[in-house]
């Protein structure tokens, strides 16, 4: 069992997962698990790619907890595989694109805590 410590408390990523399922198709789904006073935790489901974006109002730090692909910042691609991490700057284009049959599974942490959607595609820019 693995266990995905938060604010809150520390939940089962499995059990978290099977309630928690992406679509058939994929895609991406960000549930909130807790928040602090200064920032705002995310368990993030990836299987296929995102959209190019930026966060103009938070600072990310992403921790992949399961499988792997490559984080895209600023055009260049960096490949992320299960343990590593990675901070992405606010404003910062970025994308990320999940490597394999399973969903890339990742520990997201928005500083300032997220209130509002903040991601804004490249194309309206």
């Amino acid at each position: 069992m693995t266990r995905v410590s938060a604010p809150e408390g520390a939940l089962d990523l499995d059990a978290f997962i099977a309630a928690h399922q992406l679509p058939e198709e994929g895609g991406i789904r960000a549930d909130q698990i807790g928040r602090t006073e200064g920032a705002s935790y995310h368990l993030v489901q990836v299987l296929g790619s995102e959209r190019p974006h930026r966060h103009m109002a938070h600072d990310l730090t992403v921790f992949v907890l399961r499988g792997r692909g490559v984080l895209t910042r600023g055009g260049r691609p960096t490949p992320l595989d299960t343990g590593d991490a990675a901070v992405v700057p606010r404003g910062e284009p970025h994308w990320f694109a999940s490597d394999g049959a399973f969903p890339a599974v990742a520990l997201v942490v928005f500083t300032p805590p997220l209130d509002a959607p903040d991601a804004i595609p490249l194309e309206e820019r």
